[in-house]
């Protein structure tokens, strides 16, 4: 599939089909596909990421970006939303020094591993046995091979991917004005 129908059309504009394309060298890409713990289709949505934060770490929708061939069963992404209790605090120097932050929602820093994106977007859990409550954040984690990226724009790159899937489940989730989350990723 093209780059804009991965993570259920989430890539709202160009530049992060662009990104993705980048850091994949390639134009054509698969999604995770079957069923998951929570019996639903595999197949990532933005509404079933809102439904199941709340739920344990497993049960959670993700998103699985694939080069389309590649046999290795390594995703070049995964991309998950939990609910959030809190986020981490903005001040004092990255530890080791190998950390990108950007001013998007709360808290949004890109590392070796991937990318974290904190934002304000109060959500209910389904009941009162849910893994986490209620809460008043969102934490967007975007996971990655260091080794399987391409480009010389990897760190910006992923965080205009995470931001702009975030910018859908924030929107699904009733919370995009509150969210602070531009559809444009400003330099680092």
């Amino acid at each position: 599939m093209a780059a804009n129908k991965v993570c259920d059309r989430a890539f709202d504009d160009a530049s992060a089909g662009h990104a993705l394309q980048r850091l994949a060298g390639t134009e054509r890409f698969d999604e995770s596909t079957g069923t998951g713990e929570a019996g639903e289709s595999r197949t990532f949505s933005a509404r079933n990421a809102v439904k199941h934060m709340h739920d344990e770490y497993r049960k959670r929708s993700a998103c699985w970006v694939y080069r389309t061939g590649d046999d290795s069963g390594q995703p070049l992404l995964e991309i998950r939303f939990s609910a959030s209790q809190s986020y981490p605090s903005t001040s004092g120097k990255a530890a080791g020094g190998d950390k990108v932050s950007y001013s998007l929602g709360l808290y949004a820093r890109v590392g070796r591993a991937g990318a974290d994106l904190f934002f304000r977007c109060p959500t209910k859990a389904a009941s009162k046995d849910a893994y986490i409550g209620d809460t008043k954040y969102v934490k967007a984690e975007l996971f990655s091979t260091a080794s399987q990226l391409l480009g010389d724009s990897v760190d910006k790159d992923r965080m205009v991917i995470l931001n702009a899937v975030s910018r859908k489940v924030a929107q699904e989730a009733g919370c995009a004005a509150e969210a602070s989350l531009p559809a444009r990723v400003p330099e680092s």
